[in-house]
């Protein structure tokens, strides 16, 4: 099966596109679909997918996961270039291009819809202000309960492990290591999501990182840069409300996965398990474990009334595309669909 991954994430930041990382990482083309809402741009993107063949990785809207934001084959990837994540080739005609679908059916007629379009979007855009307001408050109060448990750290931090883990579990490859930014997990109007059959789809062999405190990044971020030296292609998944820290490393090509496993149990049985939890203190974990608790519910609480909000955001999103979509001339679209695929069977 293709490989499933965000390249865009709801974050503390704001939306964060990954779109520019996938140009810079990829010698293939980037072919950019550029139309308006419901007009079609998601199943145009499988459609070709699908006729080319070759499909590497299907990346997924995280504000709509239903929907696809893109597809990377072997040698050529089709995004879809619009906002949030407005994105441009580099050259156009040289390292990719555009690709439209058809012209909508009377303009007129939809300019008409303008003053509830705009409405509509603005009234979206503040229900994603304050689910980032949110997810802000939820990493703050994340970010306490991290610096609580680091002081219950017996002996030496989990980063320490990562020369035993490279030695062991990665081997060495041909070579030259590449990074590979993407996110499996998503803060998505269906709630907080993992693309978790990416996992054995890639790896047979699945270190679970037991990390209930969130202080694996150190160690992650060590096995990246291990992973590399030993000439390994990387994934590198971040977490998708804190974009700067790692939640996941997958090498395919040595069939490895390293995954940090929360409170919850994961979708599938681990090879290992590296218990991150077990570096505290035992003794001072129970004091302390009230005090966990509490804010862990609080950072989930306030988690959870963000994706509510992103909910809302994406219910009026719905609203537009069902104001576009009779102005769509859905009777050219399979003329559209043979022209492209021809046309992208020419430039390979």
């Amino acid at each position: 099966m293709a490989l499933q991954f965000f390249l865009g994430a709801n974050t503390k930041e704001g939306f964060v596109s990954l779109f520019p990382q996938l140009q810079k990482e990829q010698s293939r083309r980037i072919y950019l679909v550029k139309s308006g809402p419901g007009s079609g741009k998601s199943t145009c993107m499988a459609r070709l997918a699908k006729e080319l063949g070759g499909l590497k990785e299907e990346i997924f809207c995280s504000s709509d996961p239903d929907s696809l934001d893109g597809v990377v084959l072997e040698d050529l990837a089709i995004l879809d270039g619009t906002a949030p994540h407005v994105f441009e080739p580099v050259f156009p005609g040289c390292d990719g291009d555009y690709l439209t679908l058809p012209p909508y059916r009377n303009a007129q007629d939809l300019a008409s819809q303008a003053e509830a379009l705009y409405a509509l979007q603005a009234a979206s855009r503040q229900y994603y202000a304050q689910a980032y307001r949110l997810i802000a408050a939820a990493v703050l109060v994340r970010e306490e309960r991290r610096a609580a448990a680091s002081q219950l750290l017996s002996g030496t931090g989990p980063e320490k492990r990562a020369a035993g883990l490279i030695r062991r579990e990665i081997p060495r490859a041909p070579g030259p290591g590449k990074i590979r930014m993407r996110f499996l997990d998503g803060i998505t109007p269906k709630g907080q999501l993992f693309l978790w059959e990416t996992i054995p789809a890639c790896a047979n062999r699945i270190i679970a990182l037991k990390d209930s405190y969130g202080l694996a990044h150190p160690l992650l971020e060590a096995l990246k840069e291990g992973a590399v030296a030993r000439g390994q292609e990387v994934y590198v998944c971040l977490d998708p409300a804190e974009p700067q820290r790692i939640l996941h490393l997958l090498l395919p090509g040595a069939g490895l996965a390293f995954v940090t496993q929360r409170e919850a149990a994961l979708p599938f049985r681990p090879s290992r398990t590296v218990r991150i939890d077990a570096m505290l203190s035992s003794q001072d974990l129970r004091n302390s474990r009230g005090r966990l608790r509490l804010l862990g519910a609080a950072e989930q609480s306030l988690l959870e009334d963000a994706v509510n909000q992103i909910a809302a955001a994406h219910a009026l999103h719905d609203r537009i595309e069902d104001i576009y979509r009779p102005h769509i001339r859905v009777e050219a679209m399979e003329d559209c669909y043979r022209q492209l695929v021809s046309r992208l069977r020419r430039e390979d």
